[in-house]
């Protein structure tokens, strides 16, 4: 090119390669002819022969038979695509593909898409609304009819296949109206929004759509509610009421979260605006009746959700305290006021607050009650009244029979020197009662000898523990715990032995390796001779015990390989 062209001219012909200059590219046999841009557009024209490379332009330096810049630009192209083309034919399929396709003329391209797209509904979909919108004959009613007919409703489908076809097909409407929304006018964008929102919410009434197929939808659509939004020139108060409406006019489920997603669009001043929305909505309403229902408690919680967060974030109790007001028929809602008072040190306020508790008190929810309780012993412990909170946290603790609540308990008496021994009381009362308990606590707590386990473990006491594990069946997480504590492999030997049947007992694979890894465990702790011999005894019997068990044997002998 150099000797064709001089190297002045193959110096821009290069600058324009490099700048896009060469358009409208078109290898037909041996000619090539392409365009190139520049103070005006140029016409070249190469010829491939056995003897080289030969081109014209009908540009004025070239008066159509010299090699100029233009014939370098569009020559460097060639051998451009050339090189891809070579790259492409030694890749997988998907570039062998893309290789065919370029050599490709135009017309046997568009025959070739023509074909495909007639024989698939959705590509039909998603071509024929591309073409209308370059065309020009996409309008908004256009695109509204488009939406109607992409979420059918009372259609009845359950079916996985059924239900992925279905979204499918309203994914191409949905892609190109996201696709058409930056040319739309943001109010009329809005209402195709609204509209597609509400379309995919009735269709989903008799779609059953338990696989997710919608969420590539409604990903698309709240994004493009979010985004539209921004676009709005409406004042902060309208766009507050309009966010408010959708919020609580019965089809919140359909958009983002209201009002975190539009903080951007909203602004401080709208932020306020919605707010004020809230609390006029929250300031209508009556006193929360005592037996209400889920669904009107729902709105009541939804209203006062946001307006605590707020009240929150500024640290305002006055505040938080009165949206409590309104529902305090509510047990649960009581004790949140009366956290929030111990949060800000209101210890004046707590009192009144856990009497209201106590007086909404449901026997459906003696968790409920136990919690009271907790933050009862918090106030006797302000007032320095360790007694009371001590008898207290013992009357937990024989509802609860939590760890957490012995430790509580017994820390407090130790800090404060009380006179009763609660350690004393505790085991007593859990020893009496190894043989009379029916059934745990609440249907939640721990059994007895779980409680006591527990108890001993936290002491320390693990002679007595493992005395109590050779009489009774206890909880293996329980048992796990006491068998890491035991420091004698003859002591904690049979611990680890009870868990691995436990588990292999279970008859099911995660079980088996779940009780080679407490093999594993145990062998972890060996450091001697005699304490390896042991432990390669106790695998023989294990492999005699459980060699029906095909699985459990295959993988033991591949974690311990006999010697």
């Amino acid at each position: 090119m150099i000797r064709l062209a001089g190297e002045a001219a193959f110096g821009r012909g290069v600058a324009y390669y490099h700048e896009g200059m060469v358009v409208g590219w078109h290898q037909s046999g041996t000619t090539i002819t392409a365009d190139v841009e520049g103070g005006e557009r140029y016409r070249v024209v190469l010829e491939l022969s056995a003897q080289g490379l030969d081109g014209s332009c009908d540009c004025p330096a070239s008066q159509g038979i010299d090699f100029c810049k233009h014939c370098v630009a569009v020559a460097l192209s060639y051998r451009t695509n050339e090189a891809e083309q070579a790259r492409l034919t030694e890749g997988d399929a998907t570039d062998r593909i893309h290789a065919y396709l370029q050599q490709m003329d135009k017309s046997s391209l568009i025959e070739a898409l023509q074909s495909l797209i007639e024989h698939d509904p959705i590509l039909r979909q998603q071509w024929s609304l591309r073409a209308d919108a370059v065309l020009g004959v996409l309008d908004i009613k256009t695109l509204k009819k488009r939406i109607t007919a992409a979420f059918p409703v009372n259609r009845d489908l359950y079916r996985y296949e059924q239900v992925n076809a279905y979204f499918a097909r309203a994914e191409a409407v949905v892609e190109q109206l996201a696709e058409q929304a930056p040319q739309l006018p943001a109010d009329q964008c809005l209402t195709l929004v609204d509209y597609a929102l509400s379309r995919m919410a009735r269709a989903l009434e008799t779609v059953d759509d338990s696989g997710g197929f919608r969420f590539h939808c409604e990903h698309i659509l709240h994004d493009l509610h979010v985004r539209t939004v921004r676009r709005l020139d409406w004042s902060p108060g309208q766009l507050a009421a309009y966010l408010y409406d959708k919020a609580f006019g019965g089809s919140e489920d359909s958009y983002p979260p209201i009002p975190d997603a539009y903080a951007e669009a909203l602004g401080e001043a709208g932020m306020a605006a919605y707010h004020a929305c809230l609390q006029r909505a929250w300031d209508d309403l009556p006193a929360l009746p005592k037996e209400s229902g889920w669904m009107v408690k729902y709105r009541y919680i939804r209203l006062r959700a946001p307006l605590l967060k707020l009240a929150e974030a500024d640290g305002d109790l006055p505040a938080m305290l009165a949206l409590y007001e309104k529902t305090a028929s509510d047990e649960k809602d009581c004790l949140d006021a009366a956290k929030a008072c111990i949060a800000h040190e209101a210890w004046d306020q707590l009192e009144t607050w856990l009497a209201r508790a106590k007086r909404a008190t449901s026997q459906q929810n003696p968790h409920q009650q136990v919690e009271r309780q907790r933050l009862e012993v918090r106030l006797y412990l302000q007032r320095g009244e360790g007694e009371a909170a001590a008898a207290l946290l013992w009357d937990i603790y024989q509802h609860t029979r939590q760890l957490e609540d012995y430790r509580r308990l017994v820390t407090l008496a130790d800090d404060r020197q009380l006179a009763t021994d609660y350690r004393r009381c505790a085991h007593d009362w859990l020893v009496e009662g190894l043989d009379e308990e029916s059934q745990r606590p609440f249907g939640w707590g721990p059994r007895m000898v779980d409680s006591l386990l527990e108890v001993y473990l936290f002491e320390g006491r693990l002679d007595e523990a493992r005395a109590l594990c050779a009489e009774r069946a206890v909880m293996p997480a329980l048992l796990h715990q006491l068998a890491q504590a035991t420091k004698e492999l003859d002591e904690s030997l049979p611990l680890y032995l009870r868990l691995v049947r436990h588990e292999v007992q279970k008859t099911n694979n995660q079980a088996y390796r779940d009780g080679i890894a407490l093999l594993q465990e145990l062998d972890g702790r060996l450091d001697s001779a005699s304490q390896r011999e042991t432990f390669q005894d106790a695998l023989i019997q294990l492999r005699t015990e459980f060699k029906p068990k095909r699985n459990f044997i295959k993988w033991l002998k591949e974690a311990f390989p006999e010697p």
